[in-house]
C-alpha cells in the first residue's frame, strides 16, 4: 500500500443517510405551488422572507439552512429536508409551497411534515480483536435508543480510529457493513459497523530522497519516532510539523506509509535540506569621537557550517575585528543529538588580543539534555586564561596592570525556546540562563614601600550569571512586538579588567561604539516594533536601555548609569542572501550625521 490514508470510514455516513431516505421512500413527497401572483424571476435573496411551516405550526427559519432566490425554491426546500434528516426525522417530506409577491419584499412559505423519528435500535460491531469490545463501545456516544444524527456517529468512528492509532494499527478501517431499518413505530435502525484492524505495524525503516544527507536516525529523532517500536499515534502532519521547526530543512512534505514485503511499516519523508553553510559579514561605522580624531570601521565575518554528515552536526568560525586594535577569534563546534540521544554536545575554543594590554584564550565543554517541548538542561566546563602584553605588565598605582591568571568554571543552567519560526518569529518564547562558579589563581608583581620589585599570588572564588530572554508578540496584520533583555553580573572579591563584560556596538546597545562600556553588571532591555514584510524579512524600530555597574578598578573609581539608544533598521531576504542595516543613535550624539551604521549580508554557501 503506498501513501496512508488516515481515519478509513466506508461507506461513509452520508452513504448511510442516502440509504436511509431510499428506505424511507425518498422523501418526496407531494409538491405543490400556490401563488397568489406571478413569481419575480431572479430575486435576492436578502429580498425575500423564507418562513418555516413543520406540522402545521410556524417555526423559527434554521440558521444552518442557506436561503436563496426564489427561482430555487427545490433547493431551499431540498436544504430543508437534510437540515431534518441530520436531526434524525429521515420520513420528513415537503408537503407544499407559497410564494406571495404581491407584498414588498415578497415572502416564500414552505410547509414541511416532518414525521416520526429514527432512533438508534442495536449497534454491532465485527471484528474487535485488538481493542475490547467493552473499550470500543465505551468510546461510543451513539446508544441504542438515542436519535440517529449522523455528525455524532461519525464522531464515533473517528474516536475509534484515533484509538486504534495509538493501539500501533493506523491502517485501520470502519466499514458500515449493514442497515436494517424497521417498521415500528417509532423506526429502530440497526447498524452493523466492521471494523478491519489491519497489521500491527512496526517501524523498519525511514526513507530519504536519494540526494539527502540527512540520516534515517536523525530523523526519527527528529520526528519523534522509534525504529523498531510500534507505530503508535501515528500522525503525518505532526511529523512533518515537527520536522518544519527544525532549520535544517528547508521544506518538508507529508511522510508516506507503506507496509514492507515483511509486514512492517516503511516511512518515506521527503524533505529539502537547506543550504549546508552560510558566510555573514557585518560591517560597522563609528564616527569620530573624543577618543577618535576620524570615523573607523569595525566588523566581524562568521561561517558557519550546518548538518555536517547529515547528522545535524554545526561548526562555527567568528573572526571579530573590534576598536583599539582589538581581535577576537571564536571556533565553535556542536553536536546536538550525541548517539542519536537528546544530548547536545559542543566544545568552544575564544581567542582575544586587546592590543598589547592583554591576551585571553577560553576553552569551554558544554552539554545539554532536551526534556521535550523546547525545554534543555544545560552544564558546562571552561578554562580561562590571561596573559599580560607589554602594556599590561607596566605598573600602575605600585603593581602590575593585568595579572597572569587562570581561571576555572563549571556551572549549570537552562534554555527554553518555543518559537513559530527560527527566521522572523510571530509568537513565541526564548530563555537562556546560566549560573557558573570557579575558582581564580593569578599571579602578578608589585613594588613595596621599600621599592623592591615582588611577585605575589593569590586564589579566590568567582560566581558568574548570563541570561538572556526573547518574546514575540502578534499585534496585528504582519505586525510583531519583541521585547526581551540580556544581562550578565559577575560576583568576585577582587576584579581585574579582563574578568569584565564589555556591552556596546550591531548586537547590543546598538546607539554606542563596540564596546563602549565595561563593568562587573551589565544588562540590555530592548523593545522592536516590526513590520513583516515575508516570512523571513521585516524592518523595525528599536529601543535599548542599558545599565552598567563597574567596580573600583586600579586608579578609577566605581561608576554605574543608565544608556538610552534608539533607531531603525530592516532586514531583507534576497536573492543573494540575507542583507540587514540599522542606524541607531544614543542622547549624547552631537548630530543624526553621527548615528552608528551597520551593515550585514548572509550568503548561503
Amino acid at each position: 500500500m503506498s501513501g496512508h490514508r488516515r481515519h478509513v470510514v466506508y461507506p461513509t455516513v452520508g452513504v448511510v443517510l442516502l440509504v436511509l431516505v431510499g428506505l424511507c421512500g425518498g422523501g418526496k413527497g407531494q409538491t405543490a405551488a400556490a401563488q397568489t401572483a406571478s413569481a419575480a424571476p431572479g430575486a435576492e435573496p436578502s429580498a425575500v422572507r423564507w418562513h418555516l411551516v413543520v406540522d402545521g405550526e410556524r417555526v423559527r427559519w434554521p440558521d444552518t439552512v442557506a436561503t436563496a432566490s426564489l427561482d430555487d425554491l427545490r433547493g431551499v426546500g431540498t436544504r430543508v429536508l437534510r437540515h431534518l434528516r441530520r436531526q434524525g426525522y429521515y420520513y420528513a417530506s415537503l408537503d407544499s409551497a407559497t410564494v406571495d409577491t404581491s407584498a414588498a419584499p415578497p415572502s416564500a412559505r414552505l410547509h414541511v411534515r416532518r414525521g416520526p423519528q429514527v432512533r438508534i435500535g442495536e449497534v454491532h460491531i465485527r471484528g474487535a480483536r485488538a481493542v475490547s469490545a467493552q473499550e470500543v463501545r465505551a468510546l461510543m456516544d451513539t446508544e441504542a435508543g438515542d436519535p440517529l444524527r449522523p455528525a455524532r456517529l461519525e464522531a464515533d468512528m473517528q474516536a475509534l480510529l484515533d484509538r486504534y492509532e495509538r493501539a500501533g494499527r493506523p491502517l485501520a478501517q470502519i466499514r458500515v457493513a449493514e442497515t436494517r431499518l424497521s417498521t415500528t413505530s417509532p423506526p429502530t435502525l440497526r447498524l452493523t459497523l466492521r471494523i478491519d484492524e489491519g497489521p500491527e505495524l512496526r517501524l523498519r525503516r525511514i526513507e530519504v530522497p536519494d540526494d539527502a544527507r540527512t540520516s534515517p536516525a536523525l530523523l526519527a529523532h527528529l520526528a519523534e519516532l522509534e525504529m523498531g517500536a510500534p507505530l503508535r499515534d501515528y500522525d503525518p502532519e505532526a511529523i512533518r510539523r515537527r520536522l518544519r521547526e527544525h532549520e535544517i530543512f528547508a521544506s518538508v512534505e507529508t511522510p508516506q506509509l507503506r507496509v514492507g514485503p515483511e509486514g512492517d511499516a516503511v516511512l518515506r519523508i521527503p524533505v529539502e535540506e537547506a543550504a549546508p553553510g552560510a558566510f555573514d559579514a557585518v560591517l560597522g561605522y563609528l564616527p569620530p569621537s573624543q577618543a577618535r580624531d576620524s570615523g573607523q570601521l569595525v566588523g566581524s565575518g562568521h561561517l558557519l557550517l550546518k548538518h555536517l554528515f547529515g547528522g545535524g552536526r554545526t561548526a562555527e568560525f567568528t573572526l571579530d575585528r573590534r576598536p583599539g586594535r582589538t581581535s577576537i577569534f571564536d571556533l565553535a563546534l556542536s553536536d546536538p543529538y550525541l548517539f542519536g540521544l537528546p544530548l547536545r554536545v559542543s566544545g568552544h575554543f575564544r581567542g582575544e588580543q586587546r592590543d598589547s594590554t592583554y591576551g585571553e584564550r577560553v576553552y569551554e565543554l558544554a552539554g545539554g539534555y532536551r526534556l521535550g517541548n523546547g525545554l534543555e538542561l544545560t552544564a558546562t566546563l571552561s578554562r580561562e586564561a590571561v596573559r599580560p602584553g607589554p602594556a599590561g605588565t607596566q605598573f600602575r598605582a605600585g603593581r602590575q596592570q593585568i595579572p597572569r591568571s587562570t581561571t576555572l568554571f563549571y556551572g549549570a543552567g537552562v534554555r527554553y525556546r518555543q518559537i513559530d519560526r527560527p527566521q522572523n518569529p510571530r509568537r513565541g518564547l526564548a530563555v537562556n540562563v546560566q549560573f557558573a562558579q570557579g575558582r581564580k589563581d593569578r599571579r602578578r608583581q608589585r613594588i613595596g614601600g621599600d621599592g623592591d620589585t615582588t611577585r605575589v599570588s593569590d586564589a579566590f572564588r568567582q560566581e558568574r550569571l548570563e541570561g538572556r530572554v526573547r518574546a514575540y508578540l502578534p499585534l496585528f496584520d504582519r505586525q510583531v512586538l519583541a521585547v526581551g533583555g540580556d544581562g550578565a553580573v559577575l560576583l568576585s572579591p577582587d576584579y581585574d579588567r579582563s574578568d569584565l563584560f564589555r556591552l556596546g556596538g550591531a548586537t547590543s546597545l546598538r546607539g554606542y561604539d563596540e564596546d563602549r562600556f565595561l563593568g562587573n553588571v551589565v544588562a540590555r532591555g530592548l523593545v522592536e516594533y516590526r513590520l513583516q514584510l515575508d516570512r523571513a524579512s521585516y524592518a523595525h524600530a528599536f529601543v535599548d536601555l542599558g545599565y552598567v555597574a563597574r567596580p573600583e578598578l586600579e586608579a578609577t573609581t566605581a561608576t554605574r548609569g543608565w544608556h538610552p539608544g534608539y533607531g531603525l533598521g530592516v532586514r531583507l531576504q534576497t536573492a543573494i542572501g540575507r542583507v540587514s542595516a540599522t542606524y541607531a543613535l544614543n542622547p549624547d550624539v552631537q548630530s543624526p550625521a553621527n548615528g552608528r551604521v551597520h551593515l550585514g549580508l548572509s550568503v548561503g554557501l
